[in-house]
């Protein structure tokens, strides 16, 4: 009896005990995680009340003389946005060894390792409005991986697009004066199809192993900046000159540095995230990550990158054949989703097919991306086979340039146009009905508006400049 009495009450006791007080401004998520575990810590984003939403809307409301200046308009706003909203959540962290970095491009403060009590005392801010667990996305791998040797000429879906064609009817340009950024693992510079048009400074950026060149230990980024720009038959825009971050270490892309990879493509630093430059922007992003469905996190990004005149590309994922698959940020309404076609024109196994949680249409458009040859990171003259959307969007990103070398101003909206207008649509369809849409009706959840045609989408852009 004389041990049951104490029991009694340390059970009462612990029952008794208050529940952990939490902030209305943590997650659900981030809830539980202290929950179970009030010790614990953990990689977090803060967001701040206003966002970045009234700069950009009044960044797209004004008339700029030329984009350099929009673009440094636009930095200089947000920096500054960030630097008032941000100051007293950097102040209780000055004291502190923990990383943390203060993001302008999404007005969002990243914190890595963080404890309760901090994060608490950060919440309590007036001007936070929201404390996030960090994401994590990842490259939409290749469902096929092959051997490959070169082609005699062009690779099937060079000449698929016919963009040899719109070569000719552009004067033989193929992408000259454009810049086009990828988001991936990285690029061999060494690469023979690749070594002779990277930008060079101001064209890399590695958030997470600080490499000082760009380099590729997976071969994912490789092939797909080959496919866009690529030389020896190789690329859709082998004129046009390219960036790279790497936004995927591995085949995981952490938050963090896929956010460091928005704002450096937004404005570019040095190798070393010195002295940016604006001016240096790229005219496309060509994405071939995501994950989920109706996933939001990656919006204040894409949407700073399209007030800026930024033109954004992803791949709809792998997730294929059924119906309401297309992943995020491909599910995003200002950004080109891209689906993936095989050589006989039926669309790819694995692509993955609309309408998105909201039920609009997606893909917007498809593309070759089943056993499409490119370089790879083994060798300088190493090329692979791979299949997937992830090869399927590069094609799309290299047409998107071959329309901006002939007209740089040319608005993202002018762009979608000339692409879904000008698609093939005598495709080999399934039956596959998804929203009461059949994939032989267009636009539909399958293909889109239809499979890409560099040729038409050219020729349609030399009657839109007559006019």
């Amino acid at each position: 009896m004389k041990f049951f009495i104490p029991l009694l009450l340390c059970v009462l006791g612990a029952l008794a005990a208050p529940e952990l007080k939490l902030s209305d401004k943590f997650t659900p998520e981030l809830k539980s995680v202290f929950r179970s575990n009030p010790a614990s810590t953990n990689n977090v984003f803060v967001h701040f009340e206003g966002g970045t939403a009234t700069i950009l809307e009044s960044i797209i409301a004004t008339g700029f003389p030329n984009r350099e200046e929009r673009l440094n308009t636009m930095h200089t706003l947000l920096v500054a946005n960030a630097e008032t909203s941000q100051r007293n959540a950097l102040s209780i962290l000055s004291d502190s060894e923990l990383y943390h970095h203060s993001f302008w491009i999404n007005n969002q403060l990243y914190i890595r390792d963080v404890d309760l009590a901090t994060i608490l005392e950060i919440s309590r801010l007036e001007e936070v409005s929201g404390i996030y667990l960090e994401e994590t996305a990842h490259l939409i791998e290749p469902v096929e991986n092959k051997n490959a040797t070169l082609s005699a000429d062009f690779e099937w879906g060079i000449v698929k697009i016919q963009a040899p064609e719109a070569w000719e009817v552009i004067g033989q340009k193929n992408g000259e004066g454009v810049r086009v950024a990828t988001i991936d693992t990285g690029v061999r510079v060494s690469h023979e199809a690749l070594r002779n048009n990277f930008l060079g400074e101001y064209g890399w950026f590695d958030p997470s192993t600080a490499e000082p060149l760009p380099t590729d230990r997976n071969g994912h980024g490789t092939h797909t900046t080959g496919t866009i720009a690529g030389s020896n038959g190789i690329g859709v825009a082998p004129g046009a000159k390219w960036m790279a971050c790497r936004g995927c270490a591995t085949s995981a892309c952490s938050q963090s540095d896929l956010t460091m990879c928005g704002q450096f493509v937004a404005c570019p630093t040095l190798a070393d995230g010195s002295n940016p430059d604006c001016s240096k922007a790229p005219h496309v992003v060509s994405n071939s990550w995501g994950g989920g469905r109706g996933t939001t996190w990656f919006n204040p990004v894409i949407d700073a990158w399209v007030a800026a005149g930024l033109i954004p590309v992803f791949s709809i994922g792998n997730s294929g054949p059924r119906c309401n698959t297309a992943n995020s940020p491909g599910d995003n309404a200002k950004v080109i989703g891209v689906g993936s076609t095989m050589e006989s024109d039926a669309i790819s196994f694995f692509s993955s097919i609309g309408p998105t949680t909201d039920l609009r249409m997606k893909p917007d458009i498809s593309a070759p991306g089943s056993e499409v040859n490119s370089a790879y990171h083994t060798a300088d003259n190493a090329y692979r086979v791979l299949s997937g959307t992830s090869m399927a969007a590069p094609h799309v990103s290299g047409v998107v340039a071959l329309l901006l070398t002939r007209d740089s101003d040319l608005t993202a909206a002018n762009v979608r146009d000339l692409l879904v207008r000008n698609t093939d649509k005598a495709l080999v369809f399934s039956g596959l009905v998804c929203e009461d849409v059949p994939d032989s009706e267009f636009p539909n959840h399958v293909f889109g508006s239809g499979r890409l045609n560099a040729l038409k989408s050219v020729q349609a852009q030399t009657k839109m400049l007559k006019n």
